[in-house]
């Protein structure tokens, strides 16, 4: 496999109470995927405003090709209210934004251009038929590259249906501890107390070749459609804490890097853990300084 990737979903402002910074967990991962030397396009849209304009600058600026990425005079560009509360952040995402709404002729044209190797979608990009749709169709101009899926359930904006166009699509699927039981729970399937059980059992009826199941503070761990599972002790942080957002989308990147290289998945799990502890000592998901990386290359 070489190292093409295609990523589909959100590009916004997350807005923090004392500043706003380009955000998205498609965007974070295409950020990462970059800097670490993947050939990488994102499939999203902004609005013709000052933040699309902002989030199109630091594209470039970061060497991050821009060709996928469609504008909106009708739309705004994507907004998340970020609301800090006594047990980490709640976020508050905007409804009716440009990455909403993409056009498929431009989607359709990247994609013949540069097939991809790996695409990757998040679920947050579904949360409406129009880009269930183009998803759909997407997905299957990109048949033979490997489909990673990243649960992000926001409420309220996720449902039975667009998690079964994801899962149903995907061959590598990454949920964290809280949002495994609650899609089981939604797509009827029986109650598990135990989280290893509850993977396994939405695994087996997706038939998904691997699951990456990230826990916050307890580490994270992996199975396979053939049995094999690893868990991941937490990593501890080397830096102090300033907040937990995009931590997620970190693991995912370093997960794509080594899914791209074949790497042995304990290798993967631990690089990943260390990533995402590394992005919480940060303010946002991106760090600003592309140094940042040298100890994850």
């Amino acid at each position: 496999m070489s190292n093409s990737v295609m990523i589909l979903g959100e590009v916004l402002g997350d807005v923090f109470p004392e500043q706003t910074i380009i955000g998205g967990a498609p965007y974070n991962v295409a950020r990462h995927c970059h800097a670490f030397g993947l050939d990488v396009h994102l499939l999203s849209a902004v609005g013709k405003d000052v933040l699309g304009q902002r989030i199109l600058d630091e594209m470039h600026e970061a060497g991050l090709s821009t060709r996928g990425v469609q504008q909106k005079a009708e739309l705004p560009t994507g907004q998340v209210k970020v609301h800090f509360e006594q047990h980490g952040h709640r976020f508050e995402i905007l409804d009716g934004q440009a990455y909403d709404a993409l056009d498929w002729l431009p989607v359709e044209t990247l994609t013949g251009q540069y097939p991809p190797d790996l695409v990757y979608f998040g679920t947050l990009a579904l949360r409406h038929a129009p880009m269930q749709g183009i998803a759909e169709q997407w997905l299957k101009l990109c048949h033979g590259a490997t489909v990673f899926c990243d649960i992000n359930l926001r409420a309220p904006w996720y449902d039975k249906t667009s998690l079964k166009l994801a899962l149903n699509a995907a061959d590598i699927l990454k949920i964290n501890h809280e949002e495994l039981p609650e899609v089981n729970k939604l797509l009827g399937l029986p109650a598990e107390a135990d989280l290893n059980a509850q993977a396994r059992q939405l695994l087996q009826a997706f038939n998904l070749r691997e699951m990456f199941v990230t826990c916050g503070e307890q580490g994270s761990f992996w199975l396979d459609e053939h049995g094999s599972s690893f868990r991941e002790a937490p990593v501890a942080l080397q830096a102090p804490f300033v907040d937990s957002v995009g931590a997620g989308d970190a693991y995912t990147s370093i997960v794509i890097r080594g899914l791209l290289a074949d790497m042995p998945r304990q290798t993967m799990l631990a690089d990943a853990a260390r990533f995402a502890a590394a992005i919480c000592s940060i303010r946002g998901a991106v760090p600003e300084d592309v140094g940042f990386y040298k100890d994850f290359a």
